[in-house]
């Protein structure tokens, strides 16, 4: 594998919640024709010679969930900011919202080690709106530190755009996007990490708006401090049901006081202004049996029939008995005031209905993924293991769908494990594929039914596979690289999945 992969323990997360009567967009249904598209990054394509410069390959969905036209978008792509350089990655990250309410969802993508200027390593994010013939068009922009009105400044290896996530977080009916960079330094405290908001509007995300968080902005509990990685991961939702979008950030190196347990879950409540309106947080320490860079993935879902989004949660470097790295999931049960530790699910390979065990460096719940996947009015949770050994096969990877409950919220009863040695499943088990290093969900065919997809970054340049599941059993899986979507394999290792749909 390349250099690409290794940075994220869980390729980015995020999420987009809104009512069937919300104007704005579908998010992923760039030309606005009901169907959801799929969108795939691949950081490690090689364009005009530079290695690892990066593209996201769009497929548009259907009525059939057959995969209709298809395109690479790039920084070699018309009227797309920024030229390819050797390392920028782009399509390491994405979150797709609709930033100008015209009913087209847009889609930001992060290039994550794109240089500023001579300086090297400090992210680039590129917003790609949505119209009647898709993402190619003269609208594409792009934000970074240097930017007119970007709070901060370009400084190497700081990768601005590390996690991004869509939202409306100021209530005003247009999404908003969330810019994490965990690597940022805050009241001189390197890697404390920093978020910035970019406002929506009728004319797209406004730099003039321009919001930065860090923990010394009020209502942002805790204090900078080294190695805190505040805003790794990013999600917005509705936590508390009380109409506006929040959001949730996984501060995966917060050191807890008189605890050796790392990682804090802090949901900053909506409505934003210059701040958030309130707070809640989730500490580590204060959950039994996790506490190990806790929110190396996150997703939000209604995972039982109550009005609050549940959070969960990716320990992955979680140790399991006498198995380091082997992985954990928490799954938080929101209510009105928010998450609480003692309202808390935790699986892991040892939980009865699981399949497998654990072991040194599963990475079980490395990402997350959720969505209605049967039917049934609930979320479900697609997990991925990125580094599950299948017999002998050694970094093979698994990924696992976990049913949701009106009542009780997601079961271990019912889950289906997913490598590519089941039966119907496309592929040959081979080490280091990573299947399961990113897992994605996306209703492609526009029927209300969600879709896991599972990415495989190691699987020669790269594999994509669709499910289509039932309750408890797999109906059909089709695996797609870029041959399959009649796009020219590029040269070195692509990663094609590394990015997906959320």
């Amino acid at each position: 594998m390349t250099a690409v992969l290794l940075l994220l323990g869980g390729a980015g997360t995020y999420a987009l919640v809104a009512s069937t009567s919300d104007p704005r967009a579908d998010s992923f249904d760039f030309n606005g024709d009901g169907y959801p598209d799929l969108a795939v990054g691949l950081p490690g394509d090689t364009l005009n010679g530079n290695p690892n410069a990066g593209s996201v390959a769009v497929a548009t969905g259907s009525v059939s969930r057959l995969i209709g036209t298809s395109y690479l978008l790039n920084q070699d792509s018309a009227d797309v900011a920024g030229a390819p350089e050797e390392g920028d990655s782009f399509g390491q990250v994405m979150a797709s919202g609709d930033f100008d309410a015209d009913g087209y969802a847009d889609l930001s993508v992060s290039s994550s080690f794109e240089a500023v200027g001579d300086t090297e390593g400090a992210g680039y994010v590129t917003i790609h709106y949505g119209s009647g013939s898709g993402l190619i068009n003269a609208r594409s922009r792009s934000f970074h530190e240097d930017s007119t009105g970007m709070p901060g400044d370009v400084v190497k290896d700081e990768i601005f755009g590390y996690s991004l996530a869509a939202g409306d977080l100021n209530s005003d009916g247009y999404d908003d996007l969330a810019v994490g960079q965990p690597l940022d330094s805050a009241n001189g405290k390197p890697n404390a990490g920093t978020a910035r908001i970019i406002f929506g509007s009728a004319s797209g995300l406004d730099a003039s708006t321009v919001i930065s968080l860090d923990q010394l902005t009020e209502n942002v509990p805790g204090v900078p401090e080294s190695g805190d990685r505040f805003a790794e991961q990013l999600a917005i939702g509705d936590i508390d049901g009380d109409g506006n979008d929040d959001l949730v950030s996984a501060t995966i190196g917060e050191q807890i006081s008189r605890s050796s347990d790392r990682g804090s879950i802090h949901v900053l409540l909506g409505p934003f202004t210059d701040a958030p309106a309130g707070w809640n947080t989730i500490n580590s320490a204060d959950v039994d049996d996790i506490g190990e860079f806790v929110g190396s993935a996150l997703t939000l879902g209604h995972f039982d029939d109550d009005p609050y989004l549940d959070v969960a949660v990716g320990a992955s470097d979680q140790k399991v008995g006498e198995d380091g790295a082997a992985g954990r999931l928490a799954i938080f049960h929101a209510s009105a005031d928010g998450l609480s530790p003692d309202n808390v699910e935790i699986i892991d390979q040892d939980t009865p209905g699981i399949a497998g065990s654990p072991e040194p460096e599963d990475y079980f719940a490395a990402d997350l993924a959720a969505g209605d996947i049967d039917g049934d009015g609930v979320d479900d949770l697609v997990l991925g293991m990125r580094s599950e050994a299948i017999g002998t096969a050694t970094g093979s990877g698994a990924a696992l769908i976990l049913f949701g409950n009106a009542t009780g919220g997601i079961a271990a009863t019912d889950s289906v494990w997913i490598d590519q040695d089941v039966a119907g499943v496309p592929g040959v088990v081979a080490s280091d594929d990573h299947f399961g290093w990113t897992v994605g969900v996306l209703d492609m065919n526009g029927d209300g039914l969600a879709e896991p997809l599972i990415g495989a970054p190691g699987n020669g340049h790269g594999t994509v596979t669709l499910l289509e599941m039932e309750r408890g059993s797999m109906v059909s899986a089709t695996a797609y690289s870029q041959a399959d979507l009649e796009l020219e394999a590029g040269s070195g290792e692509d990663a094609f999945g590394i990015a997906l749909p959320k």
